[in-house]
Formats: C-alpha cells, structure tokens, sequence
C-alpha cells in the first residue's frame, strides 16, 4: 500500500474545515455522496472507518479508515457511478459542496496537495485492481484477508470475515467459509466468533 500523503491532506483540511458543515455519526450509519438536488458533495472524515459501496451492484469497494478526503473527483466531473458511504465505526469530521471546496482550493492554491492526494487515491485503486481483476478465487480472499490483517484489533472485531470477503469480492459465502475452514485447520490464520484475530502466514496457492 501507498503511504498516506498526510501533510498535503492536513493542507486542505485546514482550509476546508472552516466553511464545512461538522457532523458526528454512529456507527452503520448510511451517507449519500449527493444532495437531494443531486449536488455533489465532499466528505472529510478525520476520525473512524467507513465502507465504500458501488450501488448499482452492492459491491464493497475498501473499508477506509480517518483521516480521509472523500469526493474531490467531483469538483470537476460527476461521476455517472454512484457510491455510497457506510459509517463502520462512530464517525466525526465535516462535509461541504464539491463546488464550495473548488473555491476554497482555488483561493487558497491548493493544487499541489489536491493533486497528491488524487495521486494517493488512484494509486491505491490500481493496487486493487491488480489484486482482484483476472486473479483466481483463492488469490482474492487471500488479498482480502492480508487487507484485514492490516486493520487495527478494535476495527477486525468489529468486521465478520465472511461477509466482508463476500461482499469485497462476490465470490459465494459457501466457497469463502470452505477457504477460510482450510486455512483455520492449517492454522494459517485464526479466527473468533467469525472476526479475524490474527494471521501467521498465507500459502500463495490453494
């Protein structure tokens, strides 16, 4: 994974922030990326975990933890694919028109931090792709279980592995618990009421 370009997204934070509208929310709790008159907004979340969900077939997309800028995409072109926000954990941080965040930027010369952080964004996707798209079943339950083993202990606790690999990657819940039932007996990785506690290793193939 892509280190986080936390300066320059402190840069835009810090200029945002002052005309964004805060909120606080629980968790599970479901966000538009849009306004009731379809106007595009930006979401800066800086503190918990969210999931990303492409609506037109459920898929999961990333579960991405604070602090994150989500929707500076649209300050130029609205997407014709829409997404939808799920708080994972109590979330905190502020929200603002797409449009309002290019004037704020634009006032403010924030290209340069604006365009890393785009950077970090498409990058990050390119990673994912290369780990799901013409890769067998097996290889991407096991991206997806190193993506967890990455998580913190709270957030794994938190996240049922079969439902998120499931909905990660559209392979049947009958086939993810058969991997992960091998992988178990194996001991490759250890499990607790259906959560991921820990990993020691993962074979490449299956």
């Amino acid at each position: 994974m892509y280190v986080k370009p936390l300066t320059q997204l402190e840069a835009i934070r810090s200029r945002l922030v002052d005309v964004g509208k805060e909120f606080r929310l629980p968790a599970d709790n479901e966000l538009s990326m849009f306004k009731e008159d379809t106007q595009p907004l930006v979401w800066f979340f800086s503190e918990g975990s969210i999931i990303l969900h492409r609506e037109m077939d459920n898929l999961l997309m990333e579960l991405v933890s604070a602090p994150t800028l989500i929707g500076l995409a649209n300050m130029f072109h609205t997407t014709q694919i829409k997404y939808r926000i799920t708080t994972q954990t109590e979330c905190q941080g502020f929200t603002l028109p797409a449009n309002l965040a290019f004037e704020i930027i634009e006032k403010y010369k924030l290209w340069q931090p604006a365009f890393h952080w785009a950077t970090y964004l498409l990058r990050n996707l390119e990673h994912r792709d290369s780990r799901f798209i013409g890769t067998t079943t097996y290889s991407q339950i096991r991206a997806t279980l190193l993506t967890m083993d990455s998580w913190s202990s709270d957030l794994r606790a938190r996240t049922g592995v079969i439902n998120f690999v499931q909905k990660r990657t559209k392979i049947s819940r009958s086939v993810v618990a058969e991997v992960l039932s091998a992988l178990r007996k194996g001991n490759y990785i250890e499990m607790d009421k259906g959560k991921l506690v820990s990993i020691s290793r993962l074979p490449v193939s299956y």
